[in-house]
């Protein structure tokens, strides 16, 4: 018996003479998932049959924190990317201190967005909810931030909207905000609201709000040296051949800058919708909360064949397709 790759998973190794076998056979055993993998060894005709068992939910589970690993390293990636995007820029300026300068110049600046009533009302025109006004909405508020670990649940507003059906979230987990829209609210089931708030408060945990200030930091800074070293090549004669190089780099860098931070917005809202799917333990709710959303602002409903669009435009999303989400959610469910 080997040790457990995940909580109540059972992996037992035996050596056997070699068969006629599949080298991978996969058995349901009532609730149960039966790995059976034979591997090769030194001696001829022997072979190590490894068994592994575990429960649905154990593997699903697995996945999830697979997924959420990968998807963390993707934002990492970005980020650094977006670094060295901005210190070849101060590079070709000044070589080495410029580089260094550009980066320090480029890191964000300390300070959480202040989160009040007055606030809220001139960034969103939101008021505050109370829990006396949708006791239900507040135990499930409060339920969903206690399993995702953050210290205080979020304050809940509304935008008297009924036309807009719209949620999004601000802050971090010490102090944050969910609004949501009026015609949100009225169209939305219990189930579908949990999946939104789940999605929202995986935003908060994972204080994506700071993530996406750091990226917007970084692409302005990349936009003002470029900028700046465009008109220094000008100064120094741009149409000379080794000025060539630099001046390509100085030219994209905005638009590179900006398609890393498309992309890092699109990899934290699938991350967002892998921990709803955690936290709630259902993707139900989520599921039908997109499709709702998808006929809203579409007309039309969600087609899962469309999960992989054709051309570049995927690029210039902030956000992946509804059809990627839902058919994302789908495979970490099943």
């Amino acid at each position: 018996m080997g040790p457990s790759i995940v909580p109540g998973t059972c992996v037992s190794f035996v050596l056997q003479r070699a068969a006629r076998v599949e080298p991978l056979q996969i058995l349901r055993c009532g609730e149960s998932v039966v790995l059976i993998i034979f591997l090769p060894t030194d001696h001829p005709g022997i072979v190590v049959r490894c068994r592994i068992e575990a429960e649905y939910r154990d593997l699903s589970r697995f996945r999830w924190h697979l997924v959420r690993d990968m998807n963390h390293r993707r934002s990492a990636w970005v980020i650094a990317a977006l670094v060295l995007l901005l210190a070849l820029c101060g590079w070709s300026i000044s070589g080495a201190d410029g580089a260094h300068r550009a980066i320090n110049g480029g890191m964000p600046r300390s300070g959480e967005a202040i989160i009040s009533q007055e606030a809220m009302w001139r960034w969103f025109g939101a008021r505050p909810l109370q829990p006396v006004d949708m006791p239900s909405l507040f135990h499930l508020l409060a339920d969903i931030s206690r399993r995702a670990g953050l210290p205080r649940a979020p304050d809940l507003y509304y935008v008297a909207a009924t036309s807009k059906m719209n949620g999004y979230a601000i802050g971090g987990p010490e102090r944050s905000a969910i609004i949501l829209t009026e015609g949100l609210l009225r169209s939305m089931t219990v189930g579908e609201i949990a999946g939104i708030l789940a999605h929202e408060i995986a935003h908060i945990g994972n204080n994506d709000a700071w993530a996406m200030g750091w990226a917007a930091a970084l692409l302005r800074a990349i936009e003002l040296i470029s900028l700046n070293g465009l008109a220094w090549l000008r100064v120094q004669g741009a149409g000379a051949a080794p000025a060539r190089p630099l001046a390509i780099l100085l030219r994209a860098a905005p638009a590179l800058g900006q398609l890393l931070c498309l992309a890092l917005s699109r990899i934290r809202e699938l991350d967002a919708d892998a921990a709803a799917l955690e936290l709630t333990g259902s993707s139900h709710g989520l599921i039908a909360a997109l499709d709702k959303l998808e006929l809203h602002h579409t007309g039309s409903a969600v087609r899962l064949a469309a999960m992989c669009e054709d051309g570049p435009t995927w690029l210039l999303r902030s956000h992946p397709a509804t059809s990627e989400r839902v058919g994302t959610l789908l495979n970490l469910a099943h």
